[in-house]
């Protein structure tokens, strides 16, 4: 049993590979519908294979064929819709587009891997560049949120929202992320992004939350909680639950696996070249005759609340 099994693995790998080799020559995007749909099988085996070393080999054959697909020009024009496994989001100009995914796996405990590329266009909407997003694992929170990386040493997550922010000359990006951690606790991620000769810049200190800008902000919370992080349109505000521990001891103010919402609201607002934080918005409608929206307080920004 265990002879045929190996030449099973050992077919379906030689098949991978054939079908990379022969990606690697195809100019025409119709003719990746083949390729698409092994990626789709591929993805499929990512999310619900029964064991870990399923799930492992399908992320690396899912990975290695992403990558032949994307580095052809003609997979500009691919949806991949059919790909339920990938997550792919363009920013609102166009400038950029990210296909990224996740892989969970459960041996001895449950642990999350993220992986990503971020395509660049031109203003005439060509191909640039193809970035590479590699992971870099973090447990300090904090220490992460003050950090400028790059796309070799990037904070995995899954994008859901980008946002356009552009004051002046100067034109940043918000992406908004989600990125369960471990067996106690999720993360959901709000990134700064900016493009610099070209190069991809991820943290750019322009989320304005205390007395010094910071470029990322990044929410833990318990896994059986669910945490509200998106675009408001009728308040032209990112607004997000506020987190709050179960547990009120100051030792456990970083065990975030106690942390879930506390049914007050934040936002962030664009202002002058800023994502300024307001504490404590009233999401809902008043009910009174004016129908006017409830008075948003904006947060005093002080040192202490740095």
């Amino acid at each position: 049993c265990s002879s045929d099994l190996m030449k099973k693995k050992l077919l379906f790998i030689a098949s991978v590979l054939l079908s990379t080799n022969a990606i690697c020559q195809t100019t025409d995007s119709t003719l990746l519908k083949p390729a698409l749909a092994r990626l789709a099988i591929m993805g499929d085996s990512i999310i619900k294979g029964s064991n870990d070393t399923i799930r492992l080999e399908s992320n690396q054959s899912f990975s290695s064929l992403l990558d032949s697909i994307l580095n052809l020009k003609s997979s500009e024009y691919l949806s991949f819709h059919e790909v339920k496994a990938l997550s792919v989001i363009k920013s609102p100009d166009n400038a950029f587009v990210i296909y990224n995914w996740m892989c969970q796996t459960y041996f001895p405990y449950p642990k999350y891997n993220y992986f990503g590329y971020l395509r660049t266009y031109s203003k005439n909407g060509n191909s640039t560049k193809l970035f590479k997003l590699t992971e870099q694992p973090y447990e300090d929170n904090q220490e992460r949120e003050v950090g400028k990386f790059g796309p070799e040493n990037w904070t995995g997550c899954v994008y859901y929202k980008i946002l356009l922010s552009k004051y002046k000359n100067k034109t940043n990006y918000v992406l908004l992320g989600w990125a369960p951690h471990n067996q106690l606790s999720t993360r959901k991620i709000i990134e700064s992004l900016t493009f610099s000769n070209g190069r991809v810049q991820f943290g750019v200190p322009i989320l304005k939350t205390g007395s010094r800008p910071r470029p990322r902000m990044i929410f833990e919370y318990s896994y059986k909680a669910t945490m509200s992080l998106n675009y408001n349109n009728d308040k032209k505000m990112i607004v997000f639950d506020n987190l709050s521990s179960s547990d009120p001891r100051p030792e456990m103010k970083t065990v975030y696996s106690t942390y879930g919402p506390d049914m007050s609201y934040n936002g962030l607002k664009f202002e002058k070249g800023f994502w300024v934080l307001y504490k404590d918005i009233d999401i809902r409608l008043d009910k009174d005759v004016k129908g006017k929206e409830g008075e948003i307080k904006k947060l005093r920004i002080t040192k202490q609340a740095d």
